[in-house]
């Protein structure tokens, strides 16, 4: 069971507990945001909040889907057929010209297929001869042809509550004549980086400071899921400036902090938290790197104190606060397990759950993970190029090539 505990005066209702049990205390104080009408240019990234069905049949008459001739073709047609051509239909034209048999259309892809015709012949397999054209491999009746409606009918859902604006989905509403749609609303989210060790980039660094990359990362990720993004200046390990700095913040559906969230005496996030009117719900969940995560909440916002470690604060990320966001932003899929197999060995064994960062390499049609990064909490650069983090379950010892876990993508936001 999760320990209660008390630190520093702050009521904690739960303590190192397991990813399960953060994942299902975040998802239980998180309801989508509310509702708003855009248009189609600004619907990427977003999620569908109202059902969208097709206003026409796409397409929206007989087609060509190659170049090649129109014709009316027979059962009994032999090679070599020839036929007069009698029109040319660029696509984006209409004839009114009725084809008879004995005659053809020159046609083109996209365009329409013309009266009469019933099959479209490609080019590769034609001769032209002036007004006439020799067809070597004649083709049978409804060959090469793309019906009215066969893609999608006038009345279809196209899009449900819940799915995702892709380039893709977006293409597909343009298609439909669709001008605008319902979406919720992006969420705004806050970001505080503490830490009297930071500077900002493009500042002098004294001995013993580092720059804050924390900011940098997570406002990249925040924008990449489709959030508006608010960025509180850092501040240093002092208890007043880190509550005043959240207090700017309160615009926000979510904020996001770093640093000072272990157990050291400059750790302070959790007094600040408590400074704001939050209550605490948890600190520390029970896997490595960044434990000393830790979720606060004020009315329905919710705050998130992920690790001072950059990777570790990324893998905070995709494990508690991607799937929130997701929730908040409409998103009515979960996120994806599946397996992996090891493509290189990890030395380490532990009692804790780790998740190891790792490229995904595609073979015989399964996912191999490349974990040949260095796997610090701190060694952001073990991030770039990873595309998969790898479950090792607490107390699982070393990990060997060819073993079989359990894998989930970073970053991405795959579609359903």
């Amino acid at each position: 069971m999760p320990r209660m505990e008390s630190l520093k005066g702050v009521e904690v209702m739960e303590t190192m507990i397991s990813l399960e049990r953060a994942l299902e205390v975040v998802l239980q104080r998180v309801k989508a945001l509310g509702v708003e009408k855009v248009g189609l240019g600004q619907a990427y990234n977003r999620v569908i909040a109202a059902d969208v069905q097709a206003p026409m049949d796409m397409p929206p008459f007989d087609r060509s889907p190659l170049d090649g001739y129109a014709y009316c073709a027979q059962p009994t047609d032999k090679a070599p057929l020839t036929l007069n051509i009698v029109s040319e239909i660029p696509a984006g034209t209409w004839s009114e010209r009725e084809i008879q048999l004995g005659e053809c259309a020159r046609i083109f892809t996209g365009s329409p297929l013309p009266k009469g015709a019933n099959c479209v012949v490609k080019q590769e397999d034609t001769e032209r001869l002036g007004d006439r054209v020799r067809i070597n491999q004649p083709v049978a009746p409804q060959a090469n042809v793309v019906y009215q409606g066969e893609e999608t009918k006038c009345g279809d859902i196209v899009l449900k509550v819940g799915d995702y604006l892709s380039p893709a989905a977006v293409g597909l509403l343009a298609s439909l004549g669709v001008e605008a749609v319902e979406v919720y609303r992006r969420p705004k989210v806050g970001i505080l980086s503490t830490g009297s060790e930071l500077r900002d980039v493009g500042s002098p660094l004294p001995p013993g400071k580092i720059y804050n990359s924390n900011t940098y990362t997570l406002k990249g990720l925040l924008l990449e899921a489709g959030c508006e993004v608010k960025v509180a200046p850092f501040v240093e390990d002092d208890l007043g400036e880190t509550i005043e700095a959240l207090k700017t913040l309160e615009d926000t559906d979510l904020v996001v902090t770093t640093g000072g969230a272990s157990v050291g005496e400059y750790d302070l996030i959790r007094d600040a938290l408590a400074g704001v009117g939050c209550e605490l719900l948890f600190w520390k969940v029970n896997f490595k790197p960044g434990t000393p995560v830790a979720l606060g909440v004020k009315g329905e916002r919710l705050y998130f104190s992920l690790s001072g470690n950059p990777a570790a604060a990324v893998v905070n990320y995709e494990l508690l606060v991607r799937p929130a966001l997701r929730k908040l932003m409409g998103r009515t899929s979960h996120e994806r397990v599946f397996p992996v197999y090891m493509d290189g060995d990890f030395g380490k064994s532990g009692k804790q759950r780790r998740f190891l960062r790792a490229r995904a390499v595609f073979r015989n049609g399964e996912i191999w993970a490349d974990p040949s990064f260095a796997q610090g909490s701190g060694v952001l650069r073990s991030m770039r190029g990873s595309h998969l983090l790898v479950d090792v379950p607490g107390g699982h010892g070393p990990v060997q090539k060819g073993e079989r876990l359990q894998g989930r993508w970073i970053a991405s936001w795959e579609e359903d």
